[in-house]
């Protein structure tokens, strides 16, 4: 196989015929609206199919907590200024238990510590 002139590439590259299927993995800062020991509801710019499933970290006095969480209904949104953005309530599926200690100091206070974002 002869190399183009300037590819840089050390092994060959083939060209793939019909489509092939992969996923994306991506992580988004996503604003917390409200929580409780359910589930809770987030802002997104993106829609996330109903009945999907995703990992939520949540920060938890400096420690990382995660859970599953299942979407149960999104909600189409548009601000003042003409941006839209989605509502989206998600139920946890198996929550870490330092997630639901920091959600129980949260309602102790009456929501005046704000939760982090999710």
């Amino acid at each position: 196989m002869r190399r183009k002139l300037g590819d840089r590439r050390v092994k060959p590259r083939y060209d793939l015929v019909g489509e092939l299927v992969g996923t994306l993995e991506t992580v988004l800062r996503l604003p917390l609206v409200n929580v409780s020991p359910g589930g809770a509801l987030i802002e997104s710019h993106v829609p996330l199919p109903v009945q999907s499933v995703h990992r939520l970290t949540f920060d938890c006095e400096g420690r990382d907590a995660s859970t599953q969480v299942k979407v149960h209904h999104v909600r189409r949104v548009t601000s003042d200024d003409g941006r839209t953005r989605y509502l989206i309530g998600v139920e946890f599926m198996s929550p870490h238990p330092a997630l639901l200690g920091e959600i129980g100091r949260w309602m102790m206070v009456g929501g005046e510590t704000a939760p982090s974002e999710a």
